[in-house]
């Protein structure tokens, strides 16, 4: 048996396992290992949706304006008001709704601006007067009018009670039940005729100008609290129809209001701002409201109704 000196054994040694560290150092210098790829982060989606609905009422009118106790019956049409009022500096409109919601919880706005102007060719004489006593007397030809400046603005939070897919009708069905309140600010101004020759006007809150009886209020504004319920079918995709009807006032604001609408929606269009659609359907509000008495005596008895045309932005 050859004999090999212990030292060679160390160098032989140390040497395997220099070249091992060296294999090894190369190995992970030069191979790539796989890298696990990571899910991408769950994305959170927002529980609330939004619709934005400018709209167009073209409305008609009924009913009757009482300003310092001196009242004009109203009974136009929206084509009427087109053929006599000066547009925009007594027939103008802005109107709008938007909706929150999230689940079966939302909570919408239905706000409406108008300047809405109504006159009435009479010739003769007219006897002027309050509570029943004549004060004075206008005689010639006379263009009674009445100006009416007012915001409307609903406030109301509704929820889902109900809804279904009715076996006879194909779409689903949903009920909501709301409850808000709605502002109401106006100012009126009832022009009792012009080219006229008055005697006795005397201090009752009507003013003479230019040869006109000029009746004005000041600010109105009252709020009446209102209950309601919303039907919401959709019959097809893109395609649905609501309902919508209300009761209020209560004596707390005005003696006695309601509010109907219906409406048909259909989308038209997907961009990245939202989905798009148009918006055909009828809107009818009656308020009674009064305050005051003798000269400062004033009354809002009137419905306007008429069509709703608008567009919907959801997002």
């Amino acid at each position: 048996m050859a004999f090999v000196p212990r030292w060679f054994n160390y160098r032989l040694i140390g040497g395997l396992v220099v070249s091992a560290c060296c294999v090894h150092g190369a190995t992970a210098a030069d191979i790539s290992l796989p890298r696990k790829e990571l899910p991408p982060p769950p994305q959170i989606e927002n529980p609330w949706s939004y619709t934005l609905t400018p709209y167009a009422w073209l409305t008609n009118i009924n009913g009757s304006g009482t300003v310092a106790n001196q009242t004009k019956n109203i009974d136009v049409t929206f084509v009427d008001l087109m053929r006599h009022s000066e547009i925009p500096k007594n027939l103008f409109e802005l109107a709008g709704v938007f909706e929150a919601r999230n689940g079966r919880f939302s909570i919408f706005t239905d706000v409406v601006y108008q300047k809405i102007g109504v006159a009435e060719d009479v010739s003769g004489s007219r006897t002027l007067s309050i509570n029943g006593i004549p004060i004075a007397v206008a005689s010639g030809h006379l263009d009674a009018s009445a100006k009416f400046q007012m915001v409307i603005a609903e406030l109301s939070a509704a929820y889902e009670i109900a809804k279904w897919q009715s076996p006879v009708m194909p779409g689903v069905t949903a009920l909501d039940f709301y409850a808000g309140g709605r502002l109401w600010w106006q100012q009126a101004t009832v022009d009792l005729g012009a080219d006229l020759g008055v005697a006795g006007l005397g201090p009752f809150g009507l003013s003479r100008s230019a040869g006109r009886v000029i009746a004005k209020s000041p600010d109105i504004d009252w709020v009446d609290p209102l209950v309601g319920v919303r039907l919401r079918h959709q019959f097809a995709p893109g395609q649905d129809v609501m309902l919508r009807g209300d009761v209020g006032g209560f004596d707390f604001g005005s003696r006695f209001s309601w509010q109907a609408i219906g409406a048909y929606n259909f989308e038209f269009a997907k961009t990245n701002y939202g989905v798009w659609s148009g918006m055909l359907g009828y809107k009818a509000l009656y308020a009674d409201y009064s305050q005051g008495s003798g000269i400062t005596f004033y009354r809002y008895n009137i419905t306007e109704h008429g069509p709703i045309l608008g567009v919907n932005l959801r997002f």
